[in-house]
């Protein structure tokens, strides 16, 4: 779906998602264009650029990952790594490690595989969770063929060495996608697992539709059992894709929805993720390409990291917005490129390394879709501008609340 969209489609999918936002637009077209000018003028922040995975002959494309704090202090991160001739969504690929022991700032060297190849196509984009019984959940795709992509999790009690079978979220074969770093565990306990659903038509591997229906995978015994809540109402048929969720201080939960209207939409829940509003378009100007929110600790603001371009992955630009996600109050431009033949920036994975610092691990590779290579990069909060975020010490790991998310 992201790398393999023909330009015809785009275009038709583009016209198609700005007619759905002018009949619900609740921005004016001058506050628009105010966004548009502060994205030109927003500075670089200070970044260090800290691991980069080129692709590499046999090793065609390094993509979406996610992190996890280890018993030790130390960090892992786990990405897709394909093997072979194609960096294709349906081609080989496993999954593989590297690992920090000084907060981000240098990492492994070589890498480490986690989990071999154990689909008929693939398995990629990968969730981790600390769980409350301190177990590690790992969440990923398994591509079967082209109309069965399933989510499913395993987990180590041995902090990443070993993991258990693996446990099915949906029994019966159809087509989901669920992004790198999406699966969350909410303050109760339950886990929710985004998942946009693609109706397959038959025939070659991308036959199926664009626009998805949005729901989310519930869980509240630690993933054992995951039952289905209701669709996002889609009265303005969208082109829904890609769903993000956070939970916000309120209590409510936010889902991020990637389309092709220009901005990101929003939908917010009452009720743990059960049910969801009908979408909203929301402050992120964004082409068709997924924004990632989280909440910062202990705290009421969200960090999101998007493409502010209504029409290309570039730059990728990193905010704080209000509690409720529906006004940028800082922002700055994280990375960009203005080479002619350009890189794209998108599949962001965000994680608080230490009190005021962000690792973000991201897809950096060649435009327009910017998926072969990645790099992980760390981000002082305080450079955004105000006050840095208040942040309790980092957990131990006999903590039965972990308070890094």
């Amino acid at each position: 779906m992201k790398q393999n969209e023909t330009a015809s489609s785009c275009v038709l999918l583009f016209f198609i998602g700005y007619l759905a936002l002018a009949a619900n637009l609740v921005l004016r077209g001058d506050d628009e264009q105010r966004i548009s000018e502060q994205v030109k003028s927003a500075p670089l922040i200070a970044k260090s650029v800290v691991l980069e995975l080129p692709s590499r002959e046999g090793n065609p494309r390094n993509s979406e990952g996610d992190f996890i704090r280890l018993n030790t202090g130390e960090i892992l991160f786990v990405y897709t790594h394909y093997y072979g001739e194609s960096g294709d969504d349906h081609a080989s690929a496993r999954l593989m490690s590297r690992i920090s022991r000084n907060y981000g700032q240098t990492w492994s060297e070589e890498d480490e595989l986690v989990l071999e190849n154990e689909g008929q196509l693939n398995v990629m984009s990968v969730s981790l969770l600390r769980l409350r019984d301190q177990s590690i959940a790992l969440f990923y795709l398994v591509k079967e063929n082209a109309g069965d992509c399933r989510p499913y999790v395993r987990y180590s009690y041995d902090e990443g060495k070993t993991w258990t079978q693996r446990v099915e979220t949906i029994h019966s074969p159809s087509y989901n996608v669920v992004n790198n770093s999406r699966v969350v565990l909410l303050s109760d306990g339950r886990i929710l697992i985004p998942v946009a659903r693609h109706a397959y038509r038959g025939g070659d591997l991308y036959n199926y539709e664009s626009k998805a229906t949005l729901f989310c995978l519930i869980s509240d015994d630690g993933g054992r059992h995951w039952a289905q809540g209701e669709e996002v109402p889609n009265a303005n048929s969208i082109m829904y894709q890609e769903p993000g969720v956070v939970e916000l201080s309120d209590g409510r939960l936010l889902m991020t929805i990637r389309n092709a209207s220009g901005r990101q939409y929003y939908s917010y829940s009452s009720d743990r993720g059960e049910t969801w509003t009908d979408s909203i378009p929301s402050p992120l100007v964004s082409p068709a390409s997924p924004a990632s929110i989280k909440r910062e600790p202990n705290g009421d603001r969200l960090i999101a990291v998007w493409n502010e371009s209504p029409n290309q992955r570039n730059p990728l630009t990193i905010a704080f917005l209000s509690p409720d996600g529906m006004e940028i109050l800082a922002k700055k431009t994280l990375d960009k490129s203005e080479e002619a033949a350009g890189r794209s920036f998108c599949y962001p994975a965000l994680f608080f390394a230490d009190p005021n610092t962000l690792l973000i691990g991201y897809c950096c590779g060649k435009a327009p879709w910017g998926l072969n290579a990645s790099r992980v990069s760390l981000v002082h909060l305080s450079d955004l501008g105000g006050s840095a975020p208040k942040f309790l010490d980092i957990p131990s790991p006999n903590d039965p609340k972990p308070l890094i998310r």
